[in-house]
């Protein structure tokens, strides 16, 4: 996950590099489409903007500090949302967008022996409510790429824990919400509002965009506990 993170920091920053020549000659002479000096071919610039349908995979990592060691649990995920991309300046392709998505994270471990089996799991649905500031490099007609940055504002909707026992013949369950601190105690309640962070890079071929990005939180979903979120995105532009 380091290698990922310092990838995409490091990619960001080169294109970011090559972005700040192209605001500096395009602010001399905003008429003439300019080129630059890297190995990508830049077009003339465009300021339209879109809409856009998506989904993304969303493997999340809760790390929560317990101490004198560290303990994680795996979570995987998707979100299906619809963003809106608008042009900040005529002169330079900069742009910011925003949308809303419902996000869901699902979390499952199991014990078993030869006559006893039990699983715990646990599932999160939320709003999220994703802002992104993006430069757009048109290398030809139909294909692009952005760098981004963006915050996430997130609004937990529904959480369930569930309980499973199998054994012998004897089976049980018990379910509770993530948000009941007299089942999940005071340090373990999950909350309701979450604030973060994510650095990443998109790919847009005519209609379609791919993207890539990880974040994690500002503030706790629970006492001690951030998630790290990574997202693969598949979208369509309109």
């Amino acid at each position: 996950m380091n290698k990922l993170k310092l990838g995409l920091l490091a990619a960001c920053m080169g294109l970011a590099t090559t972005a700040s020549a192209q605001f500096v000659n395009a602010s001399s002479d905003a008429t003439t489409p300019q080129r630059s000096n890297s190995n990508f071919d830049i077009k003339a610039v465009k300021t339209s903007g879109w809409n856009r349908i998506y989904f993304s995979y969303n493997p999340s990592n809760l790390k929560r500090d317990a101490g004198d060691y560290d303990v994680s649990k795996k979570y995987q995920g998707f979100t299906v949302g619809w963003l809106n991309g608008f042009s900040l300046t005529k002169k330079v392709p900069l742009y910011m967008e925003a949308g809303v998505g419902i996000q869901y994270r699902g979390y499952k471990d199991s014990d078993s022996d030869y006559d006893y089996e039990s699983t715990y799991k646990e599932s999160l649905m939320s709003l999220n409510i994703p802002v992104n500031v993006l430069y757009r490099f048109n290398i030809v007609d139909d294909f692009s790429i952005s760098p981004y940055f963006g915050l996430d504002f997130r609004l937990n909707l529904l959480g369930k824990g569930k309980y499973e026992k199998e054994y012998d013949a004897y089976s049980d369950s018990e379910d509770w919400s993530l948000f009941d601190e007299d089942k999940m105690g005071k340090d373990g309640v999950y909350k309701r509002f979450q604030a973060g962070w994510h650095i990443g890079v998109g790919f847009g071929y005519r209609a379609l965009h791919f993207g890539v990005d990880y974040g994690t939180d500002f503030n706790e979903i629970r006492k001690d506990s951030h998630f790290g979120t990574t997202s693969v995105t598949l979208g369509v532009n309109f």
